[in-house]
């Protein structure tokens, strides 16, 4: 059974890791180039309409074959970080995705936060005038592995006068025990920031709720917006907090919002979260 290569690069002076990065990637390249069969088939990417109400609700799929995965939006030092970028947007207010609660794959000690099987990210957009359609173009990077992880890019026009997808949207409430439900705003939260760098942060949330093993399955920490990344994260339910180091992009711009922090667990199998982390 093949096993994806992992390398990790905290070990080293910098100048060692920007040339390993370098090799790294050329390596990389080449596997993909060399492993990676004549006539692959590419992961689909597609956007379904659910209801044309504002706000518009629909869902963006990604369908790969059989026996690849592909990574959450904080996936951790071993993931590939997916990407997406707004190119073109038309009357659109606000744009809002939700992703479902991941599972831990790969090979021990070089695991990460994805989803093994075919994958829904259900989307919500406002309009700004009500008599107007939505016209919104995104580009979408992703990562999907199996024994290789291959690099994929996506155009996605979603437009807000499409069909309503009876099928997608089937299968979105057969998934829906992943799909996380806003359950609090975040009082039992209790969040510790500590900054360790310019740039780098250690955040601690604490919530007595994780402390039942019985019914809570697994926590994560989430961020909503593009400013931040969440490399790594542990849950420890014996005390009830999960640990995360953090990245700030820009950091002469941009603020950590703790606000914007959820806390993610699995409640008997079902996904529910906890907005806003209160200091």
């Amino acid at each position: 059974m093949k096993k994806k290569i992992c390398i990790r690069f905290t070990e080293f002076p910098i100048g060692v890791k920007n040339l390993l990065r370098f090799v790294f990637v050329i390596a990389f390249v080449l596997i993909n180039l060399t492993l990676v069969k004549p006539g692959f088939s590419q992961a689909i990417v597609e956007y379904h309409m659910f209801s044309k109400d504002d706000p518009i609700k629909g869902a963006i799929s990604i369908t790969f074959p059989d026996g690849w995965s592909t990574y959450w939006k904080f996936p951790g030092p071993n993931g590939f970080t997916p990407d997406i970028r707004v190119l073109k947007k038309e009357n659109l207010k606000s744009f809002n995705i939700s992703w479902p609660y991941p599972k831990k794959l790969g090979p021990k000690k070089f695991t990460y936060l994805g989803y093994d099987g075919d994958l829904l990210l259900p989307v919500e957009l406002k309009k700004f005038d009500q008599s107007k359609n939505i016209y919104l173009d995104l580009d979408i990077s992703f990562g999907i592995c199996k024994s290789v992880c291959v690099i994929q890019n996506k155009t996605l026009k979603i437009r807000s006068m499409s069909d309503i997808d009876y099928v997608a949207l089937d299968k979105l409430l057969k998934s829906k025990n992943r799909i996380t439900m806003t359950t609090s705003f975040g009082s039992s939260n209790k969040c510790i920031l500590r900054k360790v760098t310019d740039n780098e942060y250690q955040i601690t949330l604490a919530n007595d709720l994780m402390r039942n093993s019985e019914i809570v399955n697994g926590a994560l920490l989430d961020y909503m917006g593009s400013s931040l990344v969440i490399e790594t994260q542990s849950f420890y339910p014996e005390f009830g907090t999960v640990e995360a180091s953090l990245k700030l992009e820009h950091s002469s711009k941009n603020k950590i919002d703790l606000e914007n922090f959820s806390l993610l667990y699995l409640d008997n199998r079902t996904a529910k979260r906890t907005v806003g982390c209160p200091t």
